[in-house]
């Protein structure tokens, strides 16, 4: 999916009325991203590729408004530009977090990321589905150097001696397929564009019902409400049709089930719950909202 490069008008300029009618108006939205794939990106060409401008260039066409302009800016930037009005919104699907659900508005969320349990189907058997299993399966973990990862697995009582760390996502890879360690515990996205493009025959286990997986999204200012809404009501659609988990899935991004319909309020709630620690996401959700797959993904 890609956006075309149109001269849009400066914001300030821009006519009296909301935000949907003067986009709808001009033919064109321009939004914050960062040169973060697959999250979001700016091709040399001037298109936008990535999973928040490839959503947001499908609702916004739905809204009537057909194309989209990139403006690259830190991640640190990406919230201050938009209140500075220097983009109308940011389609760089950030993650919702505790402070930014004080500062700002989300869609709905349209990825969720987290830790996940990697394992080799001939090595483990059962297959630790949680932090608690890891901490009491046999045989040593794999872990980035210091990492978040690293330093959940210790607080949570696995024992240090257990844990291998790594420099990075490659190195534990190959640890685990040389039989270095029979677990790898690591952010998932990461891990499984290597697996993916190794065409490797992992398991893999996400979310992790124990750990936190946060969500993300596309951002407003609080004053476009008016606009939100009528964008999250078109995503909605576009989530309902199946054409969300599509787009997502394309970017590498897995949409769990027990989370298919979290919304962005559920979500600023639980960041607002679970500051500084890690829960079980799932609970009440009425299963245990894990899911293994064996990736590469279909």
């Amino acid at each position: 999916v890609t956006g075309v490069q149109t001269c849009a008008l400066p914001i300030s300029a821009q006519p009296e009325g909301g935000l949907l009618e003067r986009l709808r108006k001009q033919g064109v939205a321009k939004v914050g991203i960062a040169n973060a794939p697959p999250f979001s990106q700016l091709r040399p060409d001037g298109t936008m590729t990535g999973v928040g401008p490839a959503v947001a260039q499908r609702v916004l066409e739905k809204l009537g408004v057909p194309r989209l302009e990139g403006a690259i800016a830190t991640y640190g930037e990406l919230i201050p530009g938009m209140l500075a009005g220097r983009w109308d919104f940011v389609a760089a699907s950030m993650t919702i977090t505790k402070e930014r659900c004080g500062q700002v508005l989300y869609a709905d969320p349209i990825t969720f990321e987290g830790p996940c349990i990697i394992t080799r189907p001939d090595l483990a058997e059962p297959r630790p589905l949680t932090i608690a299993d890891l901490a009491k399966a046999p045989g040593p973990i794999g872990s980035l150097t210091g990492g978040a990862q690293y330093r959940e697995l210790v607080a949570r009582g696995v024992a240090m001696e257990r844990i291998s760390q790594f420099e990075n996502e490659m190195t534990m890879i190959d640890g685990l397929l040389a039989g270095r360690v029979r677990y790898l515990y690591v952010t998932r996205i990461w891990a499984a564009d290597i697996i993916r493009k190794r065409q490797l025959k992992l398991d893999m286990t996400f979310p992790v019902a124990d750990a936190l997986t946060l969500g993300a999204s596309n951002v407003f200012r609080v004053q476009d409400a008016d606009f939100r809404a009528a964008y999250r009501k078109e995503q909605a659609v576009v989530r309902e049709s199946g054409e969300l988990l599509r787009i997502a899935n394309q970017f590498g991004f897995e949409i769990p089930q027990s989370l298919a319909g979290a919304t962005a309020e559920s979500q600023c709630a639980l960041t607002t719950a679970t500051s500084g620690r890690s829960i079980n996401l799932l609970a009440g959700s009425g299963n245990s909202g894990t899911f293994t797959t064996r990736v590469p993904s279909p």
